[in-house]
């Protein structure tokens, strides 16, 4: 392989080293590259830095033999080793892999950036040597300068690099938070070549398939892998950045994205260029485009800018997005007007069937408007997944009963064969409002530093039946005798039982 000045990897849950039979238990490795990391490295490449990536987890998928120390050991050593900390489920994981890194090529410096890196940024440099660097909040910028100084002086003055923590002489430090993408500088970057990724038609093919709540299993060598060159394309695009919202579970709300990235709202991109990269991706094979954010949060003017648009270039593709309130009728008649339906998923997060649950945690919609919805939907015949939450704040057995009644309705109302449901357990988001407040949602939270995040990642990479419903969640109910989950997931799966739907019982994985 030719030399390169940055090598990228996507982690897996569990450890790079981690090691399986080919009947274990189903493990949930979050296999999916964050949203943003494309345009970012296709940034450095047109700087003209040389760039490859690794999803870790995708290679093990591949070939239950893989090994990522003898994988370094046959590259050329690069100037920078870049690894993805987005999701907590990384925690472990990403340390891992930088601790593999810096044993194959210790001289070589390591950055790790997300929305986890960025709120634990100086727990992770006091704790763990293998990392060099952190980039808090947006990092195209500070990642283009960082791996430009490495490449032109090897060391530099990193206080000029903006939304940098780092570490000298054992302390440390770090930049102002002064970069935020802007709408132009979203619009610039290239979300769709991935041709910098090793088996980037395999990644584009689990894509495709990874929106499952159903654990991906390891298979041996000998099995046929689970993911396909010849399988449906998927591909994940960023349409904008920000929230509206601050939903009590989420760690990447509104108040989080200006604490940690100085964003107010959302920062759209143009719909001219978001069609731009629907009709690349269409003309190489991609059969679904996973958007970002969902459109109808942000405004009747821009979604219907980018129906509109995508009806004028005539770019038919199946669309994936997950609603984050309920949108109203029109916009559903739009989708349906430029969405491949064949290929294309509408999600959908009451998250409880009692209102008051679902409005303590963030959504505004009624059961009614639910209801009302999926009617409008069901003449359209568009495929619709609908998630609930078991364990969320309020949700108790008075009011679990009231989500089975509406799950009820739901699969008297939908053509099961274009239904999937599921109901899962939360665990806490670091940052989110839960997190930051826990006495307006009458929870005890146990998740609060790095190291419980780490510890959590590194006792649960696989499904442990014996262990209890709701553990290493990161919180619990201040009055836990108001509910039993073992008792709600247990009814959820009598459920399933009966259903003709796709409807998936409560996952038991850790």
């Amino acid at each position: 392989m030719e030399s390169v000045d940055v090598i990228y990897l996507h982690p897996a849950k569990h450890g790079a080293r981690f090691k399986a039979a080919a009947d274990a238990p189903p493990i949930s490795p979050y296999p999916l590259i964050p949203v943003g990391i494309p345009g970012m490295l296709n940034l450095l490449r047109q700087n003209g830095l040389r760039v490859s990536g690794l999803n870790v987890f995708l290679e093990t998928l591949l070939d239950l033999g893989f090994d990522l120390k003898a994988w370094l050991k046959a590259q050329d050593r690069p100037r920078l080793f870049a690894i993805d900390l987005h999701w907590y489920e990384h925690s472990f994981g990403a340390l891992d892999v930088a601790q593999v890194c810096k044993q194959v090529h210790p001289k070589v410096p390591v950055v790790l950036g997300g929305f986890t890196a960025s709120c634990f940024a100086t727990d992770i440099l006091d704790g763990f040597p293998q990392v060099d660097f952190v980039i808090r909040g947006d990092g195209e910028q500070p990642l283009l300068q960082l791996a430009l100084a490495l490449r032109n002086q090897g060391k530099a003055d990193w206080s000029q690099i903006p939304n940098l923590s780092y570490r000298r002489d054992e302390q440390v430090l770090q930049t102002p938070l002064c970069y935020c993408a802007t709408q132009d500088d979203l619009d610039r970057l290239d979300g769709v070549d991935m041709d910098w990724l090793l088996h980037a038609q395999e990644y584009l093919a689990m894509e495709y398939n990874s929106k499952s709540v159903q654990a991906v299993p390891i298979v041996s060598p000998a099995a046929k892998p689970a993911t396909q060159a010849t399988a449906p394309w998927g591909h994940w695009l960023t349409i904008g950045r920000g929230c509206v919202f601050d939903c009590s579970f989420c760690g990447g709300g509104r108040d989080i994205h200006a604490a940690l990235a100085g964003r107010k709202g959302i920062v759209p991109r143009s719909a001219s260029s978001v069609v731009e990269d629907l009709e690349r991706l269409r003309k190489i094979g991609v059969k679904q485009v996973s958007l970002n954010l969902d459109p109808a949060i942000m405004g009747k003017t821009y979604w219907m800018a980018l129906f509109d648009e995508m009806q004028r270039r005539k770019v038919r593709i199946g669309l994936y997005d997950e609603f984050f309130q309920m949108p109203e009728d029109a916009f559903f008649d739009a989708f349906v007007d430029v969405a491949d339906l064949e290929h294309s998923e509408l999600v959908i997060s009451p998250l409880s069937g009692s209102e008051d649950v679902r409005r303590l945690n963030g959504k505004e919609f009624s059961n009614h408007r639910l209801l009302e919805a999926l009617s409008h939907l069901k003449q359209y015949r568009v495929p619709v997944f609908i998630y609930f939450s078991l364990n969320l704040p309020g949700e108790n057995d008075r009011t679990f009963r009231q989500t089975l009644r509406l799950a009820q309705e739901i699969t008297q109302l939908y053509p099961p064969h274009l239904l999937r449901m599921a109901n899962m357990l939360h665990t806490i988001d670091p940052c989110s409002p839960m997190s930051r407040g826990p006495a307006t949602y009458k929870i005890k939270v146990q998740f609060r530093t790095f190291a419980d995040y780490y510890r959590y990642c590194h006792e649960t990479p696989a499904a442990r039946s014996a262990t209890p419903l709701g553990s290493w969640r990161g919180y619990e109910a201040e009055n836990k005798a108001m509910r039993s989950l073992e008792s709600m997931a247990r009814q959820w799966d009598e459920f399933c039982k009966k259903q003709r739907a796709q409807c998936m019982p409560v996952p038991r994985i850790w």
